[in-house]
């Protein structure tokens, strides 16, 4: 079973334990969520209410594991709500990731370079007055335009890349532009490459997943954006952003040695 949400966490937990609904509505006590609302809810289909967080909890017999899980997804889910469905957004992957412990932060992806928001440029300034901080945006690229007449992903060029750094540096008085970093994957030399190939397949022309890290890579948090008529977040799984971040880290070291295939935008 694939965990999206707290609600399919507490599913997950639930059909683990081999328990039934019936048994997790009757240790409710009376907190006027049927059987009926706890099916909603772990499907996905209703929220949580902020007042029945406690009471689910102890319904569902969470170990202090499970319900570090639950809350980081239920954190996560309470904070996109708060920020809205029509933008980019910064809050929502702070409450996933310790600042404190975070080193990078990785964007990669087939979209247009973006930081829609202003809140979300501020919190990638802020988050970069650590001046060991880096912020690393990953994307397709190609040279040959005559070979690829239409293509999928967005040709993100040096003006987008500029456009971005004075972007976040308006919120800074300290020099930024350093810490900000771009890479091109190269679509046609990717191919011959098992590591770039990996990290070619992250890049959805409709997507774009931000991975944050320490530099021992041992606390990671990461979400998938979706663009559409309504925007989605997902939230990923630790055991899914590490691999995302183990497969970006190979990349980036690669680089130095294989230039034509991963290549720096701007020095």
């Amino acid at each position: 079973m694939q965990v999206k949400g707290a609600g399919n966490h507490l599913a997950h937990v639930r059909k683990r334990q081999g328990r039934s609904l019936e048994e997790v509505a009757r240790r409710m006590r009376g907190k006027s969520l049927s059987k009926q609302a706890l099916s909603l809810i772990e499907r996905g289909s209703m929220k949580i209410p902020a007042a029945r967080v406690g009471a689910l909890k102890r319904a569902y017999r969470l170990s202090p594991t499970e319900r570090n899980e639950f809350e980081r997804f239920y954190a996560f889910e309470m904070l996109v709500e708060h920020t809205g469905e029509d933008r980019e957004f910064g809050e929502a992957v702070l409450s996933v990731v310790d600042l404190a412990l975070a080193r990078s932060i990785y964007v990669i992806g087939g979209r247009k370079l973006s930081l829609a928001s202003p809140a979300l440029q501020e919190k990638a300034a802020e988050f970069l007055q650590r001046t060991e901080n880096k912020l690393v945006f990953i994307y397709p690229t190609w040279k040959d335009s005559s070979v690829l007449k239409r293509p999928v992903w967005f040709p993100n060029a040096r003006r987008e890349m500029l456009e971005m750094r004075e972007l976040i540096q308006s919120f800074s008085k300290r020099p930024l532009k350093p810490q900000i970093q771009f890479f091109g994957i190269d679509v046609f030399q990717a191919a011959t490459d098992l590591v770039a190939l990996n990290a070619l397949s992250f890049c959805s022309p409709f997507t774009s997943t931000t991975i944050a890290g320490s530099s021992t890579g041992e606390h990671v948090a990461g979400y998938v954006y979706v663009e559409g008529p309504r925007d989605r977040w997902v939230l990923l799984t630790i055991e899914h952003a590490r691999r995302v971040l183990a497969t970006i880290t190979a990349l980036l070291e690669k680089s130095p040695e294989n230039g034509a295939i991963v290549h720096e935008e701007l020095d």
